[in-house]
């Protein structure tokens, strides 16, 4: 009788260690090249997206990231898509391990992707440093932020803003 009784008790238990387990499994950036990197914003097409360009060297992005977690969470079921891509390079192992690392601390549930193809390419994205993102409205046009036009002021980049032309997109429809 005991033992009928103690079987779901071990089989929640189970259940419940499995679980956590997976909470600590580690998060892996996705490599992605150029042309990846448009299909992974073109296959969203009818949400917002926000694209953060960020690096383990970069401390403004650091410092941002989680807050991009934050939007994704509060802003996900009404159509927002927040994608990381890592500008760590990805053949230094440790460049990887530690862009790795970052994700796995902040349990990233975003899309998170690592740039392996030509630097050159970035060019293409009007890329001059970072912190860096673009936000994309439903029909694919967009805004972007980069760190270096806002490096006179004593602000920096404004973040708040971004939030509020995401949501602006958001909103239209």
């Amino acid at each position: 009788m005991l033992n009928k009784l103690m079987l779901p008790v071990l089989a929640i238990i189970s259940i419940a260690f499995v679980s956590a387990r997976a909470q600590d499994a580690p998060i892996k950036a996705v490599p992605v090249t150029y042309d990846g990197l448009k299909q992974e914003v073109f296959k969203h097409r009818g949400k917002v997206v926000i694209l953060t360009f960020w690096s383990t060297k970069c401390p403004p992005c650091i410092k941002a990231f989680p807050d991009f977690i934050k939007k994704h969470e509060k802003y996900g079921d009404k159509g927002l898509v927040v994608i990381s891509v890592s500008l760590d390079d990805t053949t230094e192992e440790e460049d990887v391990a530690r862009a790795n690392n970052l994700l796995t601390k902040w349990k990233s549930p975003l899309r998170n992707l690592i740039y392996a193809d030509n630097q050159d390419h970035l060019k293409k994205l009007d890329y001059v440093g970072l912190p860096f993102y673009y936000i994309f409205d439903r029909h694919g046009k967009w805004v972007r932020y980069r760190g270096w036009d806002y490096r006179e002021s004593k602000e920096g980049l404004p973040y708040h803003e971004i939030e509020s032309v995401a949501v602006r997109m958001l909103n239209e429809k």
